[in-house]
């Protein structure tokens, strides 16, 4: 089951363009200061995690145990707290 989220949205002038920002969690993805949005492969629910130290999850919205790189990492999520 593939699942392809839209989350970005650019506008210039009278022109909307989307962007995907969903990609495989792959070996070198790290979470950053702040963590990273990830969204279950099977039911589309979004966790935020703040490390990738683990081999699987179990997602609280469909219960499924998800291996590490079949889950999708929020490629947009630059998030950061304000100063």
């Amino acid at each position: 089951m593939t699942i392809t989220l839209y989350k970005h949205i650019s506008v210039r002038g009278s022109k909307q363009t989307t962007t995907q920002s969903y990609a495989p969690v792959v070996k070198y993805t790290r979470a950053g200061y702040n963590g990273k949005q990830i969204m279950c492969p099977e039911c589309g629910h979004v966790h935020r995690v703040g490390h990738f130290s683990f081999s699987a999850l179990q997602c609280t919205n469909c219960t499924t145990m998800v291996d590490k790189y079949d889950w999708l990492v929020d490629q947009l999520d630059t998030w950061r707290t304000p100063r």
